[in-house]
């Protein structure tokens, strides 16, 4: 009895770390896709590219040690570039720009930059969720905007261990980046706070249709 008791608790342990290994990955799929196939479309392996929705903007809203609002950083144009592996849903950020930035706390112009590059990808995993629908966590996230004020310019750094997005499956998908915080690594609080949230919405346009499953 006891070996039958010892028996079931090893086949349970077993089919736990089975769940969790197949919920720590998922397969990236698309009609583009050369690979085994999906509910809809085939494993997609390659490039990955997004651009900020059209009529949104991607904002950064920086908070003070009480909790208060001190900027907000507003940019009308995004893009993000990067590679999947379709069958594992691992892939690579190598590029996040910002353009057309502006800010109430900054009169003299603001400006956005990201540390992502080719010599300096970020990691990403995409876990499904169900309906072709998933998430993409991204890790080594890192980004500063300088801030042109009337006594110079601020520049404000950000940084999180990790990013989770969530991804709308379809024709096209959408990624959406809602009120992620971040953790400020320099810049004066009054202008820079002591942490900042990122929230942007972004249109995959290659490939053109893409599932998460």
């Amino acid at each position: 009895m006891r070996l039958k008791i010892i028996g079931l608790a090893a086949l349970a342990a077993m089919a736990l770390m089975a769940f969790a290994a197949s919920s720590a990955s998922a397969k990236v799929c698309a009609t583009t896709g050369t690979g085994e196939a999906c509910t809809t479309g085939k494993v997609y392996s390659g490039a990955i590219e997004a651009t900020l929705k059209t009529g949104t903007s991607a904002t950064l809203t920086a908070t003070n040690s009480s909790g208060s609002s001190v900027s907000t950083v507003t940019c009308t144009s995004s893009t993000v570039k990067g590679t999947v592996t379709g069958s594992t849903g691992a892939g690579k950020i190598s590029s996040f720009t910002f353009a057309t930035c502006s800010s109430a706390a900054c009169p003299n112009g603001v400006t956005a930059s990201t540390t992502a590059s080719t010599t300096n990808e970020w990691p990403a995993q995409a876990t499904a969720t169900g309906s072709g629908n998933g998430t993409l966590a991204v890790e080594k996230v890192e980004g500063s905007f300088v801030c042109g004020t009337i006594l110079g310019n601020i520049t404000c750094t950000y940084k999180t261990a990790k990013a989770t997005t969530t991804v709308t499956g379809g024709e096209p998908a959408h990624v959406t980046a809602t009120s992620i915080p971040l953790e400020r690594v320099s810049g004066a609080e009054a202008t820079c706070g002591t942490k900042a949230d990122w929230s942007g919405t972004y249109v995959v346009t290659n490939p053109a249709s893409l599932w998460v499953y």
